[in-house]
């Protein structure tokens, strides 16, 4: 049959699938009966972890009809549209145990910050080889990362001390004659990482390097590449380095990824960050990185941090033609205010961080969004982690089961409502609502930023609806039940608090 022949009879079936779908259009009309509501429907009856009318799977093509005489089964031709990757990630230190993974892999994430490829420790020696040795610890991490089906990324850093633009600083940037030098090594690196177990296709070039010398020790686990000197307070060197790696590290796998940037950018409007990341753009390096990458922790006034950081950023590359640069956060988290005691209720602030992040992270389009870390003995980084290491095991935190709760609600949906905005001040008690798309169905998910009662908010539906809700994500098993418009207003009452709530509506 050629090609012309096969395409003509598709064609021909398609009509005639039309033809018999108009044919039961009339007795469809006329036997069809409103679907009766769920038991429990109206009056908060848990449905568990699954339910009858669980939400409609995007994939079901038949539509199945009760007459009174007969039944019919109409095969309906359907669009579907492509939900995104989920943007779902952790650090998992390598020296993160190996009990921590099944409690990794319950949350299903697509990411996982694997390690440091420490160059100063591979490289100690100029023209002296590669001791890959040094990094067992990394390798070892990226082998059970790819084991659970979890792509690693990996973070470079640290200079030996011969190719040190600041002497006994191992977080300066490499000087200017050792360039060629550290995109040899990352071509190295980037080939070594290329296949099997041992795959890694996304690399961030140090991390932190907005950090100045003077506000770090040197060997943290940050850099210390900025300067004073306005106007790109040493961003323009950061982005001729760049443009020396990125060929090598695609020369060693051209499947590599280079994420620039690794921001800590102090506030969402830090002049010396945003001056930083103009000097990589004025050093000609947009082309050589293929996503910029900064980190977001905890709140700001009446939103998120990540979501003003998110917006500087994303202004100030639209300014520049990149509307198309993927942007990722490769830390977030909720932390303490203070590194040594927590308010009495940091956990609850942090649980309900945890619910609502990650669905701002969908609907900003992050490329991926990692909640730093996964695990810690102690208090780790400002307490920031979502599983204690204890003498007597491992303890998650009512923040890690928001997040496994959110990441399994949200799975496969695809934000369809406005951009989220940064909220003024003013919308510190009033209800956030992020829409989503799921299947054909729709998901809310709803919070307060700051409430002392709830309040009170009528979700607008077809009326009608069935509408399961999910709330107490903090908890190891969320409450779930029908909150169906049952009195037909096309309303669906709800107490909103800081915690948010997920309502999926079943749409007609």
């Amino acid at each position: 049959m050629t090609p012309c022949s096969a395409f003509m009879d598709r064609l021909r079936r398609f009509f005639l699938i039309l033809i018999l779908m108009y044919a039961v259009m009339p007795v469809m009309s006329a036997g069809a009966q409103q679907e009766p509501s769920p038991p429990g429907a109206g009056d908060n009856a848990d449905v568990g972890e699954t339910s009858s009318v669980a939400p409609v799977d995007a994939s079901d093509q038949a539509m199945t009809v009760d007459t009174q005489s007969s039944t019919y089964l109409a095969f309906l031709p359907f669009i579907s549209i492509p939900t995104p990757p989920s943007p779902f990630g952790f650090d998992v230190r390598t020296y993160a145990p190996d009990s921590v993974m099944p409690l990794v892999a319950e949350a299903s994430p697509r990411w996982s910050r694997a390690g440091d490829v420490l160059w100063a420790l591979v490289e100690p020696v100029r023209g002296g080889g590669y001791r890959w040795e040094a990094i067992a610890d990394v390798e070892r991490n990226v082998r059970r990362l790819r084991a659970r089906g979890i792509e690693p990324t990996l973070v470079v850093q640290w200079s030996p001390s011969w190719a040190q633009s600041i002497p006994g600083k191992l977080c300066s940037a490499p000087r200017p004659d050792a360039i060629p030098e550290f995109a040899a090594f990352m071509r190295a690196a980037a080939q070594r990482f290329s296949s099997g177990d041992l795959r890694v296709d996304h690399w961030e070039i140090w991390n932190e390097p907005d950090f100045r010398p003077d506000e770090v020790v040197g060997n943290e686990g940050f850099g210390c590449w900025a300067t004073y000197d306005g106007p790109y307070y040493g961003g323009d060197y950061y982005g001729q380095v760049l443009r020396a790696v990125y060929p090598a590290v695609k020369a060693g796998n051209p499947n590599a990824q280079v994420w620039g940037g690794a921001l800590m950018h102090r506030w969402p409007d830090d002049t010396h960050t945003l001056g930083f990341v103009r000097g990589m753009l004025a050093a000609g390096a947009a082309q050589s990185f293929d996503a910029l990458s900064f980190h977001a922790y905890g709140e700001w006034g009446a939103g998120d941090r990540l979501l003003f950081k998110y917006w500087r950023l994303r202004r100030l590359l639209d300014e520049h033609g990149l509307h198309a640069k993927p942007m990722v956060a490769t830390e977030i988290a909720a932390t303490c205010p203070a590194p040594s005691q927590c308010p009495p209720d940091f956990l609850r602030r942090q649980a309900n961080y945890a619910a609502r992040i990650y669905a701002q992270a969908l609907a900003l389009n992050l490329l991926g969004a990692f909640w730093y870390p996964i695990s810690f003995r102690g208090e780790g980084f400002l307490h920031s982690h979502l599983v204690d290491e204890t003498d007597d095991g491992l303890a998650p935190r009512p923040s890690f089961y928001a997040f496994r709760n959110s990441a399994r609600l949200l799975a496969g949906a695809r934000y369809i409502g406005s951009p989220p905005v940064e909220p003024p001040p003013d919308q510190i008690g009033s209800v956030q609502v992020l829409t989503f798309e799921k299947g054909r169905n729709r998901l809310y998910v709803l919070w307060v930023p700051r409430a002392d009662f709830p309040v009170l908010y009528n979700l607008q539906v077809p009326p009608g609806a069935t509408a399961i809700c999910t709330d107490q994500l903090n908890l190891t098993k969320p409450a779930t039940y029908y909150c169906s418009d049952d009195n037909r207003d096309g309303f669906i009452p709800r107490a909103v608090n800081e915690l948010p709530q997920y309502v999926e509506v079943v749409m007609p």
